[in-house]
């Protein structure tokens, strides 16, 4: 299975992702007596006062940690450097000095560090040197496995091609934008179906955002879509482009929506043959791995240094038009298929020769240097070796994801003639952007049932009635809770069932649905079982919708869940919109009787993903 291929230094490109493997909780150490535990060798034994001295010092900190064997640490400062890093490390020896006390420095960090790899080494140890022999074999290698997974939208580069035809090769790599954060054989489909649609970009900037979250939907991350459609409309707006992606990949980046210095190196190397590095996710872990750098994988100087590298091996290859193209997609193929995060493959990989993390794993230590190494951390081991390549790139501390719960009412009409659902429109900007969903309200933590009924209610504010007019509610069933886990939020839905119905007898204006309004500039709609199919929505409301219907598709209740009619008199009624006409339940036949006395007024038909309501 192919590893996704997530831009690390670029917003635009995406949302980001943890491409680090998941390890295994490296060792710590232990909190033995000072009778017991090992000597370390002291470099640095100047007890520091003068707090000027000691922030000068602190700069020689890391790597000084990093040049000497440790032994166990002791209390819980043994287990710290994994989990903080050298920052935290700095800060907790700049305390110490403040309150002025004496500080042994080398000896304070090796207490810190704890058990680990004893590696010393110059920030010269990571020279390219090795890698650049070898690229005429990882070269040789990718020509074999190019055509093996059947990617449409990997060509080989032709320098015969008008600008035009190139520029027709540059939108193609569209592919490149749909990869990031999904499978390669997830993509083949969607990439297909994109360009059969908008076979050139000319197409595509003639296109609306629904029609492209439509497109797109099913691959996540909305906002790619969204910046693929803005950045065709700004190549087609000006001339300057003359109708094609420009080919030079600052230009690119810089004016382009969506695009970052990823997607732009891949572009321009791949279409219009320019010596320009990329760096993906897997080619983030592929170098990390060959120049055996154990450095924080976001930090800026780690991000420097392998663009760095990147740019120097692209540099160095030889001089044939197009091969930059090909050298880029090589280690992207090699990082996705046989430098897996976490079962790599080293037997089977052309570079293994030029890998220093795999030479460092067969016990062959880096060479060691006078001046220490600015970049890398200490290694964390219980035996001071180093297991598997997959330590590197160093592992990223997961963040916490913060815990929300929503309100989901799933609001159904049930005319005499036909049944629809309100669905509203989420902002432009933020989570699920653009989407729709049935009415939906955050609520606070452990909200009681009545509670979480009448606020439901309260969602139907949002309905208005051109007079005065009498519906029923069928059924108010709260059905359950389902937990929905995005990025970086733990989300709980509480799902609410409403079914509205015009009584018997009542006026014929009631054959219709009363008509939506617009809240803080949402789009607010009814739609058909069709429309409904066919819209744009996240994952998270299908889930919502199978725990009523049984599925995404489907439209007959489940028949689960507890009815229950709100009581809006009730000590838990909530606060209404402001402007919104009151409704008032009638307890005995499940009335919602709305009084407003105004002229009848015409439904606005609206397009909804091309269809219109």
């Amino acid at each position: 299975m192919s590893s996704p291929s997530p831009s690390i230094v670029s917003v635009p490109d995406s949302e980001s992702s943890d491409f680090a493997p998941p390890l295994s909780s490296s060792g710590s150490g232990s909190g033995s007596s000072a009778g017991t535990r090992s000597k370390v060798r002291r470099v640095a034994q100047t007890k520091i006062k003068n707090s000027a001295k000691a922030k000068a010092s602190i700069a020689v900190v890391g790597a000084a940690a990093v040049k000497h064997k440790t032994g166990h640490g002791s209390g819980t400062h043994a287990q710290s450097i994994g989990r903080r890093g050298a920052r935290s490390v700095k800060e907790e020896v700049a305390r110490k000095i403040d309150q002025d006390v004496e500080v042994d420095v080398l000896g304070d960090l090796e207490d810190a560090v704890g058990p680990c790899v004893h590696r010393p080494h110059s920030r010269k140890y990571h020279a390219v040197d090795q890698v650049a022999e070898l690229q005429g074999a990882l070269l040789d290698w990718f020509e074999d496995v190019r055509e093996k997974r059947g990617m449409p939208w990997r060509k080989r580069y032709d320098p015969s091609l008008s600008m035009e035809e190139k520029g027709q090769r540059a939108y193609e790599v569209v592919s490149e934008v749909m990869l990031q954060q999904t499978q390669v054989a997830t993509v083949i489909a969607y990439w297909q179906r994109w360009i059969a649609k908008w076979p050139t970009i000319a197409d595509l900037a003639k296109a609306d955002v629904e029609e492209v979250n439509a497109a797109w939907r099913g691959l996540g991350y909305y906002r790619r879509a969204r910046s693929l459609l803005a950045g065709a409309k700004t190549v087609m707006s000006s001339s300057k482009y003359s109708g094609r992606l420009p080919d030079d990949p600052a230009v690119l980046e810089k004016e382009i929506d969506g695009v970052g210095r990823y997607t732009a190196g891949a572009i321009c190397s791949m279409a219009y043959g320019v010596r320009t590095p990329i760096v993906d996710g897997n080619i983030h872990r592929l170098l990390t791995r060959l120049l055996a750098v154990h450095a924080p994988q976001t930090a800026p100087g780690t991000i420097k240094f392998l663009w760095q590298a990147a740019e120097e091996l692209v540099h160095r290859l030889e001089h044939v038009e197009g091969v930059a193209g090909d050298w880029n997609q090589a280690l992207m193929e090699l990082g996705s298929q046989v430098c897996k995060p976490a079962a790599p493959e080293c037997a089977a990989c052309p570079l293994q020769s030029s890998c220093k993390g795999y030479a460092e794993v067969m016990s062959r230590p880096p060479p060691a240097a006078s001046d220490g190494c600015d970049l890398c951390l200490p290694i964390p081991s219980e035996t001071q070796r180093i297991p598997s390549v997959t330590v590197f790139p160093m592992r990223k501390e997961k963040k916490a994801s913060r815990e929300e719960e929503e309100l989901v009412c799933v609001v159904e009409w049930q005319g005499s003639e036909d049944r629809k659902w309100l669905f509203v429109k989420r902002p432009e900007k933020g989570l699920l952007a653009g989407l729709f969903e049935p009415p939906t309200i955050a609520l606070p933590a452990q909200t009681t049932e009545d509670e979480r009924l009448s606020t439901s209610l309260d969602l139907l504010d949002i309905l208005d009635m051109p007079r005065e007019i009498v519906y029923h509610i069928n059924d108010h069933r709260e059905i359950g809770k389902i937990q929905h886990i995005f990025s970086h939020i733990n989300m709980t839905y509480h799902i609410h069932h409403v079914v509205l119905a015009p009584t018997q007898g009542a006026l014929a204006a009631t054959r219709f649905p009363p008509t939506p309004l617009q809240r803080d500039g949402r789009l607010a709609v009814w739609l058909d079982r069709d429309r409904v199919e066919h819209t744009n929505i996240g994952t998270g409301v299908k889930k919502v919708w199978a725990e009523i219907y049984g599925s995404w598709g489907n439209f007959t209740p489940r028949g689960m869940g507890k009815t229950k009619l709100a009581d809006r008199n009730s000590k838990s009624k909530s606060k209404r919109s402001a402007g919104a006409a009151k409704m008032e339940p009638d307890a005995k036949n499940g009335k919602i009787v709305k009084k407003i006395m105004m002229p009848m007024m015409p439904v606005r038909k609206v397009e909804v993903g091309g269809d219109q309501e």
